[in-house]
């Protein structure tokens, strides 16, 4: 095994043994038994691991597990604990995805805080057939046939060409331990269907597909480059979402963005409907997402699966509350006799600054509303939905903005306007803040 892993690993040019490599391991056997191939190598390596709390005690023992094999193999490790739940609400995600996002959030951060250029994960040829058997039932026969990619930017699959059979009978014959997680025992996922009732008794195929795919993401490398350089130059995460340019669906290959928007949960007849549907406002729901139809190109944003409701604002200083996926809070500032000079100062994009006696009112911050109107600088009053407009913001994005709602109406949206309600007064010696930012 070690030596089938060392001709597996120089064929790939790696150059694992000079620069260190962070392996996200879960404790089970495909991770461990990577982390125990490095060690064997003496590639210097570090692991990360991370706590989802989902199965109470057995995460914690995984945790416990992770930490004393980082101790036994004389390396160090990172540990997050992080709450799935809480970020699922937040982004309208399914636990599956906001457990993915999560973790690569995590690895992505010790990578950067720590130096490393490589993340290592334990795919094995097993996954890879399953992967094949997933996306040939939605219909992606391109993406079915490549497989999962074994080197992905800076995340390598060392394993990829090892059977989970071949992996644990490593272990076994070293006397080393892995942990279970049973949730795997389950059929509730379409990948845990095609484990169960697919996979058994296919490991010569699954060993036979990965000389395949591995044939099949060679010719692919130098395309997928250029198409990847297409979409970071034209695609960007914005509010909460990915913003895909009109300009984009027209410069890039059609078969790459469906490969990328499929494996964000789409059909392939969605995206042929969404690529011929020009009103905007029209959206089609994937399994964990909703692709909406702007003006100027598609909004892909995780589903809300739990709508943010109305929390009361205190102004208290150094208050702080949460809503919809922003941190917003409230705070005293001191004007040293400059009112209206320093107001214009401080003025910023992510806050807005209130003459004293706003807290004597009753506020509370919600999602846009029918009829929701704003007192303007200049005199007026206009409808929430025109600003809207005039700020060039999307249908589908206006519920997601947080409004500061009282009895005379909105007195801002945050990022986007403020009324005219309670402006800083030259002379003021104190005002209040309102500063936000999107968790």
């Amino acid at each position: 095994m070690l030596k089938a892993f060392e001709t597996s690993v120089n064929l790939q040019n790696w150059d694992l043994g000079r620069r260190p490599t962070l392996l996200a391991v879960s404790g089970g056997v495909d991770s461990v038994a990577m982390a125990r191939l490095f060690a064997m190598k003496g590639y210097p390596f570090a692991m990360a691991h991370v706590n989802f709390g989902l199965r109470g005690k057995e995460s914690e023992g995984d945790e416990v597990f992770v930490r004393g094999l980082a101790k036994e193999l004389g390396v160090e490790v990172f540990v997050e604990r992080v709450d799935v739940g809480g970020y699922r609400r937040a982004n309208g995600i399914s636990v599956q995805m906001a457990a993915r996002e999560l973790r690569y959030s995590f690895f992505r951060r010790v990578m950067r805080e720590r130096g490393f250029e490589r993340l290592a994960t334990g795919h094995h040829a097993n996954d890879n057939l399953e992967h094949f058997f997933v996306y040939l039932y939605r219909g992606n026969t391109a993406v079915a046939w490549r497989g999962i990619w074994q080197e992905q930017g800076d995340v390598v699959r060392p394993l990829l060409g090892f059977l989970k059979s071949e992996l644990e009978e490593f272990l076994v014959a070293g006397g080393w331990l892995w942990r279970e997680d049973r949730s795997n025992g389950g059929v509730g996922y379409l990948r845990n269907k095609v484990r169960h009732f697919v996979m058994p008794g296919l490991d010569d195929f699954a060993k036979e597909f990965y000389g395949l795919s591995m044939r099949k993401q060679q010719t692919l490398r130098g395309w997928r480059a250029q198409q990847m350089g297409l979409w970071d130059e034209h695609c960007e995460e914005s509010d909460g979402g990915v913003w895909v340019p009109s300009v984009y669906l027209t410069l890039a290959d059609e078969s790459y963005w469906v490969d990328r928007l499929m494996g964000m949960g789409f059909s392939l007849s969605q995206l042929k409907q969404a690529r011929e549907n020009h009103r905007a406002g029209a959206k089609y729901e994937g399994v964990d997402r909703t692709l909406w139809v702007g003006r100027g190109g598609w909004m892909v944003r995780g589903k809300v699966l739990e709508s943010a409701v109305a929390h009361t604002l205190e102004w208290i200083d150094g208050g702080v509350m949460h809503w919809g996926g922003y941190r917003i809070e409230t705070k005293k500032v001191a004007l040293n006799g400059e009112g209206l000079l320093e107001r214009m100062l401080l003025e910023s994009p992510d806050a807005y600054y209130f003459g004293m006696g706003i807290e004597s009112k009753a506020w509370v911050v919600r999602g846009w509303v029918n009829g929701d109107r704003m007192e303007m600088f200049g005199g007026g009053v206009k409808k929430l939905s025109d600003v809207f407009v005039n700020e060039k913001v999307e249908s589908f994005v206006k519920p997601f903005v947080p409004l500061v709602v009282g009895s005379m109406g909105v007195l801002c949206a945050l990022g986007l306007k403020r009324s005219a309600g309670y402006p800083v007064l030259e002379g003021d010696s104190m005002c209040w803040e309102l500063c936000w930012e999107r968790l």
